[in-house]
């Protein structure tokens, strides 16, 4: 796979280039980078924003503009990101299925979805990797969207210094692996595209309040949610039941914990889970029981 270094200065400028240079229409007509799949990819995403938009969380998708990359190992993925009013509005994560057809991988709403520069910068900042925006204007940023599952999503830093950063897709937050550790990561992960149907319509609609999840810590204490648990995990919901996801990755260095208020049930029978996390992100439970833990 020839790699693709993106400056974050030239990242934030051609979201802006995007918002200011197209006229206000329905998503899935703005930029787009198809590659082969072409008319085929954007009239199948567009069916999704169409079911979703219907949602209350989702209605900015109807005027949204979107803008599609390829991503992922060998660019048989692409990420979708959706712009009201030139503010982001959410995203999806789209895969290519082997027998032809495209699959949801993942998709969210909110203001800061995955791979957002602008969460990236000021992560950066933060965490003092860079001092201010004239740092990147003297030197660009040599960095790689890398998303192999929804556990698996980070940006991939080559530092002035020499050495490899990896940072989290969602925060910027820096992650304490190396090399090694993320190709360890990649193994350890059950499957990197989940294999599941494409759904054309949603069903079920389900949201809970947030919580803190870190207000109880059950991973510590309690045994996880078992198997049929788990196949009745939007029953739970229903019943507003506080569920914690957990993933402990990368040789035990990380620990995800994720706060779930909800789902999306599609008609195919396939279930997305809502997690809480700088917006809400809407993962295919297929990709999630394997490779983590469930606790109430």
């Amino acid at each position: 796979m020839r790699r693709k270094w993106v400056p974050l200065y030239a990242a934030l400028l051609l979201i802006h280039m995007v918002a200011g240079n197209h006229s206000s229409s329905a998503a899935g007509t703005s930029s787009t980078e198809t590659g082969g799949a072409g008319t085929a990819l954007t009239a199948q995403v567009q069916q999704w924003v169409n079911s979703l938009s219907a949602q209350p969380e989702f209605q900015a998708w109807k005027t949204a503009r979107s803008t599609i990359v390829p991503i992922g190992p060998g660019q048989h993925g692409w990420l979708v990101t959706f712009r009201a009013n030139q503010q982001p509005v959410g995203y999806m994560i789209v895969n290519a299925l082997e027998e032809g057809g495209f699959a949801l991988g993942e998709y969210g709403a909110g203001s800061h979805p995955i791979f957002d520069p602008n969460t990236l910068y000021q992560a950066m900042v933060r965490q003092e990797l860079i001092s201010s925006y004239s740092d990147i204007i003297k030197k660009p940023l040599k960095l790689e969207r890398m998303y192999v599952h929804p556990l698996l999503a980070v940006w991939k830093w080559s530092a002035p210094s020499g050495e490899t950063h990896y940072l989290d897709a969602w925060t910027g937050d820096v992650l304490p692996i190396n090399d090694k550790q993320w190709q360890s990561g990649m193994k350890q992960i059950t499957s990197e595209s989940p294999a599941i149907d494409t759904p054309l319509r949603l069903s079920v609609s389900h949201m809970n309040r947030s919580f803190d999840p870190y207000e109880r810590m059950p991973w510590l204490t309690q045994t996880p949610l078992s198997g049929n648990q788990v196949k009745q995990l939007s029953s739970l919901l229903d019943r507003k039941a506080q569920i914690r996801f957990t993933a402990e990755l990368f040789d035990k260095n990380v620990l995800f914990v994720w706060p779930a208020i909800g789902y999306h049930q599609w008609n195919d029978e396939t279930l997305f889970v809502a997690f809480e996390q700088l917006g809400t992100r809407y993962l295919p439970m297929n990709a999630l029981s394997a490779d983590g833990s469930f606790y109430k």
